[in-house]
């Protein structure tokens, strides 16, 4: 977890251990010390503060990324400006959760991505997602995704997970053209026709990515 609001860190540590008491919590105030953390150790994901005061939310993801953090990355932040949320999803986050909520919003959103889920708050952004197929309670169940071939679940998966396609390509030793192409397939399977689309769509369904 990377704030520079003490209190607010210590809160959600105390929420993180109450709804998964095995977990590993690191925190950092500033992002020089949450990019040593990252180097040192490998995390499944990082809760972020969109703006802390030695970095914006946009340098930040790019700071961790360039770190080699490979979690998914979910923006916490007090701002809920609907065109901001976007940014965040642009820039691969795998969510974003909103600090006005109670305690009781807060723990379920929290559950929603600790379960592997993508948590947008749509009450906030008003989007209007292409229309929902049942049975999508996980990625690969998704009957739009049937026709995919394994690498294309694979960059699916990734991308999901908020990587962005340079580490993606990385990730799974491919060239990032050829990242950009198996996700063109991913959106024309899911008839969006870009990431945003597809995570918004994700957070309503409950699409479970892993």
């Amino acid at each position: 977890m990377i704030d520079d609001h003490v209190m607010f860190l210590q809160g959600m540590k105390n929420l993180l251990s109450v709804l998964v008491p095995e977990l590993r919590v690191e925190t950092a105030g500033e992002m020089s010390n949450a990019i040593k953390l990252v180097e040192l150790a490998e995390f499944d994901l990082v809760l972020l503060d969109w703006h802390l005061a030695d970095c914006n939310g946009e340098e930040s993801i790019r700071r961790l990324r360039d770190a080699g953090c490979m979690a998914r990355i979910v923006v916490l932040s007090g701002d809920t400006n609907a065109t901001m949320i976007r940014n965040t999803v642009d820039l691969g986050a795998a969510g974003f959760i909103p600090k006005k909520y109670s305690s009781e919003m807060m723990v379920a959103a929290l559950e929603q991505v600790l379960a592997g889920r993508i948590f947008l708050p749509l009450e906030t952004l008003n989007a209007a997602p292409p229309p929902a197929v049942e049975s999508t309670a996980a990625a690969g169940h998704d009957p739009r995704l049937a026709g995919l071939t394994p690498r294309q679940m694979d960059v699916y998966r990734a991308a999901a997970r908020g990587l962005p396609n340079k580490l993606i390509a990385r990730q799974l030793d491919i060239a990032e053209s050829t990242v950009k192409a198996h996700l063109t397939a991913v959106y024309t399977a899911l008839g969006v026709r870009n990431r945003t689309e597809a995570a918004y769509q994700a957070s309503r369904e409950g699409v479970r990515i892993d």
